[in-house]
């Protein structure tokens, strides 16, 4: 089994219900609130059709001056439950070209919701570590924009 084909799971459990949190992805505004690897890069949402074949386009301002764009289209979206959707970082990024897939699972337990996110098709190491960074802050974010009630 090659590195590529070993997918990146980040999951975190927050304290939130299923349908505020997939709401949460459904609206642009308040996706740029929290799809972001951490609190301090604006996200741009560039295009966002959040619909099965939908397609999507984001790009983060970073401190350093680079604006790492990514782009893709949702494969499948099952209210409360899935949200797949294909991966591309566009050039100049390292990864640019490569196809990979992220899918976030919900899954509600009591009072809170476990998010689950596979991330399949990331060829290395390195840019495993970069991800799982990148996740992991991306769930705290959201974790931090729903309890404060900016989120749907």
């Amino acid at each position: 089994m090659t590195e590529a084909q070993i997918p990146l799971i980040v999951s975190r459990t927050i304290a939130a219900p299923c349908s505020r949190i997939f709401a949460a992805f459904t609206d642009p505004a308040a996706l740029a609130r929290w799809f972001k690897p951490n609190a301090d890069t604006p996200v741009e949402i560039l295009t966002y059709e959040f619909r099965v074949r939908g397609r999507y386009r984001l790009a983060w301002l970073l401190p350093d001056g680079r604006r790492p764009v990514v782009s893709g289209t949702f494969e499948e979206i099952e209210r409360d439950r899935t949200i797949k959707m294909t991966w591309i970082w566009e050039a100049p990024d390292p990864l640019a070209g490569v196809p990979m897939r992220v899918t976030f699972h919900f899954k509600q337990s009591g009072e809170a919701t476990e998010v689950k996110i596979v991330h399949e098709g990331i060829p290395n190491d390195m840019a495993c570590t970069v991800h799982q960074e990148g996740w992991e802050s991306t769930l705290d974010l959201l974790s931090d924009t729903l309890i404060e009630g900016q989120a749907t």
